[in-house]
């Protein structure tokens, strides 16, 4: 995965990152068989991310200007919010 590149932009158009289209298709079947495995060992997905982390995100995207997010300025919106947090911790 290029640095600093949202994965599924990548992923949707390889040839804009100098990359070359080899998806596989695989049966939903087994994307939701894998999923239930995923569960069953991580939890389900909103628990993840507890409240007190959610909490901390929002205000940290607040103190840096609630940046309008976009493909390009993504990364650059992540890094300044994780450099915040960081520091909180």
């Amino acid at each position: 995965m290029p640095s600093g590149h949202v994965p599924a932009n990548a992923f949707c158009n390889p040839a804009e990152l100098l990359g070359i289209h080899c998806k596989i298709p695989v049966p939903l079947e087994a994307v939701q068989e894998m999923r239930t495995m995923v569960i069953k060992e991580t939890g389900p997905r909103d628990h993840w991310v507890n409240d007190d982390f959610t909490r901390i995100a929002d205000d940290v995207y607040m103190q840096i200007g609630s940046p309008a997010l976009t493909l390009e300025n993504a990364w650059d919106v992540f890094t300044a919010m994780s450099d915040v947090i960081r520091i909180l911790s």
